[in-house]
């Protein structure tokens, strides 16, 4: 296959993207990157520098990527947009095998600093949008909006032993569940047209 005469930033990030999601943050490689794109090394490092700066724009990127989309929900406050979150949340899992790779990759991404302040910089992102929703309840606002992000990430590794059920579905009934359970108003019937 011939080289291209040229690959956009853009097209650089999204095939670091796939390697990343590939190979986690301890197997990303700049050379897999390029053969993704049929790119020599060189010509990636010479516009990202290093395998590190390139691997940590992506993971900006990311952040990013997922900021517009809670941003782009919305939300009301209250139980309607705790169950808006929970189906993107599910709805961006992409299948039992990604939503395990994916919960591997970040284990390995705990030992990258970088990686590691970027995916508390999401999930900062996170809980200030459950924040802005969560109605007043029994516990403190931090601690409740910690609370519906345990929900969330349990849930998710309950899921992963369900069957016929996508990640989005599952989150929306359990959530609906957890808001009766800690006392927060929700309409079944509305909630349910909602979907």
């Amino acid at each position: 296959m011939s080289r291209p005469l040229s690959a956009t930033d853009d097209d650089i990030m999204e095939a670091a993207h796939k390697v990343l999601a590939l190979r986690g943050s301890d197997g990303f490689s700049v050379s897999e990157v390029a053969r993704e794109l049929s790119l020599s090394r060189a010509a990636i490092t010479l516009r990202f520098k290093s395998a590190q700066n390139l691997k940590q724009q992506v993971l900006l990127r990311n952040a990013e990527l997922f900021k517009g989309k809670l941003s782009n929900l919305k939300l009301e406050k209250g139980a309607a947009g705790l169950i808006e979150i929970a189906e993107l949340i599910g709805g961006m899992t992409n299948g039992r095998q990604n939503f395990s790779d994916y919960m591997s990759k970040y284990a390995s991404s705990v030992n990258d600093p970088d990686a590691m302040e970027i995916e508390q910089q999401r999930g900062q992102i996170l809980r200030e949008t459950i924040l802005e929703v969560m109605p007043e309840t029994a516990l403190a606002p931090n601690d409740a909006a910690d609370a519906f992000m345990a929900h969330l990430t349990g849930s998710l590794m309950n899921w992963q032993g369900r069957k016929n059920v996508s990640a989005s579905s599952f989150l929306r009934e359990r959530t609906i569940k957890w808001l009766h359970l800690v006392g927060i108003a929700c309409d079944d019937h509305k909630a349910a047209e909602a979907k």
